[in-house]
């Protein structure tokens, strides 16, 4: 599990290299159907993965949308539980 004292107050801060730049996150569909986030390092190593969680979009219920995309749901970042890869 991430340590949670070197983030903001509920959102744990991530696995890093050292001297590496965060890259992002990276929703993930897997087989059996569930979506999984990946955060991820600038070279290209998974650092820590949380089930998806979302939300619906607070800016509009499944319309073309900006922040959604369209879907009607965003991540729910508050709601994810982040881990290291196993």
């Amino acid at each position: 599990m991430p340590d949670s004292s070197a983030g903001w107050e509920g959102v744990p801060a991530f696995h890093v290299h050292p001297g590496h730049a965060f890259e992002g996150f990276e929703l993930v569909e897997r087989p059996d159907g569930r979506s999984m986030l990946q955060a991820r390092c600038h070279c290209g190593e998974v650092l820590d993965v949380a089930e998806a969680r979302f939300a619906p979009c607070p800016e509009c219920p499944g319309s073309a949308c900006v922040r959604c995309g369209g879907t009607g749901r965003i991540v729910d970042h508050a709601a994810l539980e982040w881990r290291t890869l196993d």
